[in-house]
């Protein structure tokens, strides 16, 4: 038993259903890609649901890891500019896989528990975020960090369900886009917007 050939299962599982969705994908198919047996793929996982958690986690994980990697040692007004300059970027392209859809379906438990980590992770994410943007003088000095955590969180946990449920895969950055909008017309200082349009320019 390796952990070499766990990450072989996690890797091909997640994109082959990244491709078809999860419900299309079966033990099945993922062995005979690997030209592994059932019984190898089973000391790793007992069934198809401990699969589709471990493949949850591994994401949130990397997801994670990426984004600590984006913003450190950048400023909030250059975690704020890559933010609008990647939205702009994705707004026409269709970039969400049925993959949500399917979870939330034909996996509820292992969708809420995803969700759940998600949300708790973000608010924590958030207010750090937050909180640094008022010492940089971004965000205006009397708003409260965390209650604005737990708006931004709850908005990104009402996309997640929102995509789980219509399979829009626009929604995304259309929500993406009304929330930044509400970040600067609510929270940002003047201050904070003119640095944000001297990077931009």
């Amino acid at each position: 038993m390796t952990e070499n050939q766990k990450e072989q299962i996690l890797a091909a599982a997640s994109e082959k259903m990244c491709q078809v969705g999860i419900r299309s994908v079966s033990i099945d198919d993922i062995c005979r890609d690997l030209g592994m047996s059932k019984k190898t793929f089973y000391v790793y996982f007992e069934t198809k649901d401990a699969l589709v958690d471990a493949l949850l986690r591994r994401r949130e994980q990397a997801q994670e890891d990426e984004y600590m990697r984006s913003v450190k040692g950048k400023t909030v007004v250059d975690i704020l500019v890559r933010s609008i300059q990647i939205l702009k970027k994705a707004q026409d392209v269709r970039q969400i896989p049925p993959v949500l859809y399917d979870l939330k379906k034909y996996y509820p438990q292992a969708f809420e528990g995803h969700l759940n980590r998600v949300k708790a992770r973000n608010k924590e994410l958030f207010q750090t975020f937050f909180e640094a943007g008022v010492r940089e003088h971004v965000f205006r000095e009397d708003i409260d960090p965390k209650l604005t955590a737990i708006l931004f969180a709850k908005l990104h946990e009402w996309m997640v369900d929102e995509l789980a449920t219509t399979k829009d895969q626009n929604l995304c950055a259309r929500v993406s886009k009304y929330g930044l909008d509400v970040l600067f017309r609510g929270i940002i200082s003047e201050e904070g917007k003119r640095k944000i349009e001297e990077m931009m320019n």
